[in-house]
């Protein structure tokens, strides 16, 4: 059996390699976790989606999406979205 011992560019190079990998994968998802806010008001969810106000209110009356209300202030919790739409996510026949 015989035994390989990498250089020390070599370990250096995998390691940057390796570290590099880590941070382009985690970084994107800690930056969205930092700057999102907890709940989006009906414009944001709107600009987020795409849907109409129409289509929000249909999805909040089927209680399909979740919010909270106060009075007549609306609010969606992002996470709770993200579920949704993970959960209604149609993948590709291919």
């Amino acid at each position: 059996m015989q035994t390989y011992l990498p250089t020390k560019q070599e370990l250096d190079q995998a390691i940057k390699q390796a570290v590099s990998e880590a941070v382009q994968e985690v970084l994107p998802v800690l930056i969205r976790k930092a700057t999102a806010k907890e709940f989006l008001t009906k414009e944001e969810l709107q600009e987020l989606t795409g849907w109409s106000a129409r289509t929000l209110q249909n999805l909040r009356d089927t209680r399909q999406i979740p919010f909270s209300q106060h009075g007549k202030k609306i609010l969606y919790p992002y996470d709770g979205i993200m579920q949704f739409l993970k959960d209604n996510h149609i993948k590709p026949l291919k």
